[in-house]
């Protein structure tokens, strides 16, 4: 398996695991807090549903999918308290969206291609994309946690 297989082989794992940790969460439970130390499970889609856009423009590719303006407001780093969250179901959807726009990059991208991210844990298209994988299974490791807190079953291991 060649390098941009891989890459497409995560992306598409990732995103099906995170999917699974969220599809028997209702929007209600998606808000919840049950740990004033963990962001509620929607803010863990959105946050990244907006990653997925910002590591395409660090690639030089924008995502061509409109997230709500009040994204970048209520999923950006360091957010995730108490807040009035849009449903589970419009988040995903949107992840889901940036989701795909991100395999076309991986699809058509020049994968060597050297970034300008002085300080940041990529300098190529390809690091950049298999960091998007490990970025995604941090935040299951969070939405399995909340799951535990909300007494849903473990979705995967």
């Amino acid at each position: 398996m060649g390098d941009r297989a891989l890459i497409l082989h995560q992306l598409t794992l990732s995103r099906g695991l995170v999917r699974r940790c969220i599809d028997d969460i209702t929007d209600a439970e998606a808000g919840t807090r049950p740990s004033a130390k963990l962001a509620p499970a929607v803010w863990q889609v959105g946050h990244l549903a907006l990653a997925d856009v910002q590591f395409a423009g660090f690639a030089g590719t924008p995502i061509d999918v409109p997230l709500p303006n009040a994204y970048a407001d209520l999923f950006r780093q360091g957010t995730g308290g108490a807040s009035e969250y849009p449903p589970l179901t419009a988040v995903a959807k949107a992840f889901d969206g940036t989701h795909t726009a991100l395999l076309r990059l991986a699809e058509t991208a020049r994968l060597d291609t050297r970034l300008e991210t002085s300080g940041a844990a990529f300098s190529t298209v390809a690091e950049l994309l298999a960091f998007v994988c490990t970025h995604r299974w941090y935040h299951m490791g969070k939405i399995a946690s909340l799951r535990g807190l909300l007494d849903k079953p473990r979705s995967f291991g």
